[in-house]
């Protein structure tokens, strides 16, 4: 997803004791004092997580939106077929942003998914769908051919865009199942037809959504405690942007992050 800011070493010293002006050389050098913790281990050892509190994120649209374009499927006719509007910017009527991320990073303890949640992605009219979601560490990806015309799912891992596979999918093929591992954003293009693309961002918590056509995120039962939490949100046109939020028990924290089409990365 992605997308979609987060030693100190004590000088050595030699005890010294003086008998009659002469220096004993038996005398062994203090220990070394230790190091100080580093920023990793600071978080490990911070407060406790406390009673769950909710953060509801609203992700505001500033300035005009873009004005959409039909995308260009003429080079397979089966494609062609249907006209398919840009969906990389959709800007809902309340001037919200959809199709964006939103994800606490770094959230302590351990959380299991529900082993009957499925994880999908469908190619439908020559689109991914859902074009953005969310997954948890651990689960899998089930990908669908339901067109009449070939498609090949080409994966990538990471900010970096690192390959991962690339598989054909005739219509009528088995679904392509891939475990995802990592915490980490991954996309999935068609090398066929280039103007499909589609996201998941993986957590290995749940405390992420993705905005739809009100452009709200509610993240609910979040632990509480008393430093700050980093939120992030990524678009796929405006990229990342970072908060932070207090979450305190038994409350809601609201949150407002805004993009515009001056945040557009490319």
């Amino acid at each position: 997803m992605r997308a979609l800011k987060i030693v100190v070493v004590g000088s050595l010293g030699l005890l010294v004791a003086c008998s009659g002006g002469e220096k004993k050389t038996d005398e062994k050098p203090a220990d070394k004092p230790a190091a100080e913790a580093p920023e990793a281990a600071a978080e490990e050892a911070a407060e406790p997580a406390g009673e769950p509190g909710t953060i509801k994120v609203t992700v505001a649209f500033e300035g005009e939106a873009p004005k959409g374009a039909a995308l260009d499927r003429k080079a397979d006719p089966y494609c062609a077929k249907t006209k398919v509007m840009d969906p990389s910017v959709m800007v809902n009527a309340n001037k919200t942003l959809a199709n964006v991320v939103v994800r606490l990073d770094k959230v302590r303890g351990k959380f299991d998914f529900d082993p009957t949640a499925k994880v999908e992605i469908v190619q439908k009219a020559c689109m991914y769908e859902p074009r953005v979601q969310v997954a948890m560490k651990g689960q899998k990806v089930a990908i669908t051919n339901g067109d009449t015309t070939l498609h090949n799912v080409h994966g990538y891992k990471g900010k970096n865009e690192q390959n991962w596979f690339n598989s054909a999918q005739p219509p009528n093929a088995p679904a392509i199942s891939k475990d995802l591992k990592a915490d980490d954003m991954v996309r999935f293009k068609c090398d066929v037809h280039p103007w499909m693309s589609s996201w998941i961002s993986i957590a290995d918590h749940p405390f992420q959504g993705v905005s739809g056509d009100t452009g709200d995120v509610t993240l609910a039962n979040v632990p509480s405690r008393g430093k700050p939490y980093k939120l992030v949100t990524w678009h796929e046109k405006y990229g990342f942007k970072e908060t932070e939020v207090k979450v305190e028990a038994g409350k809601t924290a609201e949150v407002k992050v805004t993009y515009s089409a001056a945040d557009q990365q490319g």
